[in-house]
This record gives C-alpha cells, sequence and structure tokens, in this order.
C-alpha cells in the first residue's frame, strides 16, 4: 500500500464522517420541536435560535445538507473505487460499489438518521453552528441551485413557494393531538378539551 492510498484511505474516511454529519443533522434539524427550540430560544439559548433561523430558510438549510452530503459521497466512492481498482484491476469497481453502499448506507445514513431521531432537539443544538456556517459558505452555490430548481419546476407546471397546505392549521392540531392520546402521551380528558 502506498502513501498515495493510504492518503485516499483517510480522505475517504474523513468523507464518511461529514456525510454522517450531513445525515444526522438533517433528521435532527427537521425533527426537532419547534415549540422548545423557540421556548429556549426566549430563555436566551442562541444554538435554539440559530436552529429557529435555519428552518426559517428550510429551503435553503435543505439544499446545503443535500449539496454537503452528496459531495462527501461521491467523492468518498470516487476515491475508493481508484484505490480498489488499483489493487484489485477492474474487478475493484464492483469492490468499491459493493463496500461503499453498505458503509454509506449503514454509517453514514441510517446510523447518524437514527441517533437524531432519537434525540432531535439535543443534536439539532449540537449541529446548528456548523450547519449555520455551511449554509452561509454554500450561500451563492445554492441561490444558484435554487433559481434553476424553480425554473425547472416552472417549466413543468408547478410553483415553488405557493400555500398547498392539505390540511387548516386547526386540523392538524387537531390530527396531532390525537396522535398523541393513541400513542398514551395524553389523556382522554386533555384531548377532549
Amino acid at each position: 500500500m502506498t502513501a498515495t492510498d493510504w492518503l485516499s484511505l483517510i480522505i475517504v474516511l474523513v468523507c464518511l464522517l461529514l456525510s454522517a454529519f450531513f445525515a444526522g443533522s438533517e433528521t435532527a434539524l427537521t425533527a426537532s420541536s419547534r415549540a422548545s427550540m423557540m421556548r429556549l430560544e426566549k430563555h436566551g439559548n442562541r444554538r435554539a435560535g440559530l436552529v429557529n433561523r435555519l428552518l426559517a430558510q428550510r429551503e435553503r438549510l435543505l439544499g446545503a445538507l443535500l449539496f454537503g452530503n452528496n459531495a462527501v459521497n461521491i467523492a468518498a466512492s470516487a476515491l475508493a473505487t481508484d484505490v480498489l481498482l488499483t489493487w484489485f484491476g477492474h474487478a475493484g469497481v464492483v469492490y468499491a460499489t459493493v463496500v461503499m453502499t453498505i458503509i454509506v448506507v449503514v454509517f453514514a445514513e441510517i446510523l447518524p438518521k437514527t441517533a437524531a431521531f432519537n434525540a432531535p432537539d439535543r443534536i439539532a443544538l449540537l449541529v446548528a453552528r456548523p450547519m449555520n456556517m455551511i449554509v452561509k459558505v454554500l450561500g451563492p452555490v445554492l441561490m444558484a441551485i435554487e433559481a434553476l430548481v424553480r425554473w425547472l419546476l416552472k417549466h413543468i407546471g408547478m410553483t415553488v413557494g405557493e400555500d398547498q397546505q392539505v390540511l387548516s392549521a386547526r386540523e392538524e392540531l387537531r390530527g396531532a393531538v390525537d396522535l398523541l392520546h393513541d400513542e398514551g402521551d395524553v389523556e382522554t380528558l386533555d384531548r377532549d378539551m
């Protein structure tokens, strides 16, 4: 194994860690409680304020998460393929595809998303600062991507940004209370109120 191979594998590992960060951040930020974040912000928690600001620009946030995650996954796969091609010849492409698929799905997607889903508020607060920085750094790229996406959707007959709620706010609230009641978190008397 050459020094270049070692460097490539280290970069693959860093890319996989970044992929896990982006996947966990996406789940944590989108699953975090808006009510909790607003309460924490009112009590002076700056990271909760960052979470609220990130969620207020949801399209830009999701663009940064998807851009970052796809970039590091593609880089990791390309470098792993290069190393395995060197080691195993043409069969290295198959090995890289199988190995990277398993590693990315298990360790860079399912594991961080499951962890984030189980503690969304806590993890959202942890990732707020780095995600805010990433959104700022990728701002110009994200604006160009958003413009392209809006243009493409407009040309297939979809207008982004129109309020297309199926349920009214009252119906959504009633549905949330009924769901919590069914899960045993809300007593019958409280639900009826």
